[in-house]
């Protein structure tokens, strides 16, 4: 079986942790409003992946650009942006270096573990500073991320998901400490398929994330526990955290 380990081959893979498009119609809720902009303001998203949070963020009436890697997530996303009747535009795009001038939105909104994907902290940083440069002054930066504290706390080695084509996908973990990244393998149930994917993404504190969003120009606001508000603990998997480009 092949194994893939090439970042930008796993970006065309589309590799996303977020599968339900129900999900995203309620997950955008609490999280247009971190964005704390006016109807009509310049978002931009990277990792858009098939659009599911690009068009509920359209729907509410802001102007939106999606990029990505994946040129069948994008196919996806402009169809049903078109289907929609909205105005959410889709663009095939690097993410350490973004095709637009300098100031040109008025936030920017990340959702997932694509971020922790780009490699290692140091090609983190240089995205959120690519970020920064595209990013108005003051402009606002809202990230749902996977939280270290609250992954480790839930942690299996062997776990089982399916995904949106009905395939059942084998996962193994390993918690690799010392650099604080996640390793796993995904095997499919199905043998007909015939490939394993082996990939690895960083998972940070919120600690480590200010430090980060802090090196490169930004100062944290808020952060929460999930889509609804709540506090961010050490149960929680997930952090969503608002920032403000200094």
């Amino acid at each position: 079986m092949e194994a893939v380990a090439d970042k930008k081959v796993i970006f065309k893979l589309g590799y996303h942790w977020i599968g339900d498009e129900e999900e995203a119609a309620e997950q955008i809720e609490f999280a247009r409003r971190l964005l704390f902009l006016p109807v009509g303001s310049k978002v931009l998203m990277p990792f858009c992946g098939p659009g599911w949070y690009a068009h509920e963020l359209s729907m509410w009436g802001f102007q939106v650009v999606g990029t990505d890697l994946s040129l069948p997530f994008l196919q996806e996303a402009k169809q049903r942006s078109k289907r929609l009747g909205l105005s959410a535009v889709f663009i095939l795009s690097e993410h350490l270096r973004f095709p637009f001038r300098d100031e040109q939105f008025d936030g920017a909104m990340l959702v997932g573990n694509r971020f922790g994907m780009t490699g290692d902290e140091l090609t983190d940083r240089d995205f959120l500073q690519e970020l920064w440069r595209v990013l108005k002054p003051k402009g606002r930066l809202v990230m749902a991320l996977p939280h270290r504290d609250g992954v480790l706390h839930q942690f299996r080695e062997r776990d089982w998901e399916t995904m949106m084509d009905g395939n059942r996908i084998l996962i193994e973990r390993k918690w690799m400490a010392a650099i604080g990244q996640m390793w796993e393998e995904w095997r499919s149930a199905n043998e007909k398929l015939g490939s394993t994917l082996v990939l690895t993404y960083r998972v940070y504190t919120l600690t480590e994330l200010e430090s980060l969003l802090r090196k490169c120009g930004f100062e944290v606001a808020n952060a929460f526990g999930n889509f609804r508000g709540s506090e961010l603990t050490y149960r929680s998997d997930l952090m969503l955290v608002q920032s403000v480009k200094a």
